[in-house]
C-alpha cells in the first residue's frame, strides 16, 4: 500500500515537471526582446510621451538608467539614444546579461521615449525584460 503511494507521486510529480513548460507559456509570453508599442505579448508597455523639451528628458533618461544600475555604453544626445547593459542574477553563480537600448525624439511639441530590452539567452525571459521596461519608465516618470 505504502509502496502505490510512493509510485503514484513520483507519478504526478513527473507529470507536473513535463508538463511546466506549458503551463509557465499560458502565464508568461515567451519572448526574449521587448519593445515599447511593438511587442503584442505585452500591449501595456507603451512609448511615453512628455510636455518637456527634449534635453531635459533625455537627461532624466540616462540618469534614470544610470539609477537602476546598468552599465552605460553608449550615450549620443544628438541622436537621442542611450544604450546599456543590464545585468539580471538568476541565481547566485548566473548572471544574464541583457541589451537596453533607450531612443528619446522629438514629435511636434512633445517628446517621445521607446525603450527597448532584449535577453541574450534562452527563448524566453519570464518576463523580465517587461518588468525592466515598467520600472525605468516608472523612474523616468518620477524625474520628469
Amino acid at each position: 500500500m505504502k509502496a502505490n503511494k510512493v509510485i503514484a507521486g513520483i507519478v504526478i510529480a513527473f507529470v507536473l515537471l513535463a508538463s511546466s513548460p506549458f503551463m509557465l507559456r499560458l502565464i508568461r509570453p515567451r519572448v526574449n526582446d521587448v519593445k515599447t508599442g511593438a511587442t503584442p505579448e505585452y500591449p501595456d508597455i507603451q512609448r511615453q510621451r512628455f510636455s518637456q523639451p527634449f534635453d531635459k528628458v533625455f537627461e532624466a533618461a540616462t540618469n534614470a538608467a544610470q539609477a537602476m544600475g546598468w552599465e552605460m555604453r553608449e550615450t549620443d544626445r544628438g541622436q537621442g539614444i542611450i544604450e546599456a547593459i543590464a545585468t539580471t542574477e538568476l541565481l547566485k553563480f548566473l548572471k544574464s546579461k541583457d541589451d537596453v537600448t533607450v531612443t528619446v525624439t522629438r514629435e511636434g511639441d512633445a517628446t517621445v521615449v521607446n525603450v527597448r530590452s532584449k535577453s541574450h539567452m534562452g527563448k524566453g525571459d519570464l518576463g523580465t525584460n517587461a518588468r525592466r521596461i515598467r520600472a525605468f519608465q516608472a523612474e523616468l516618470a518620477k524625474r520628469l
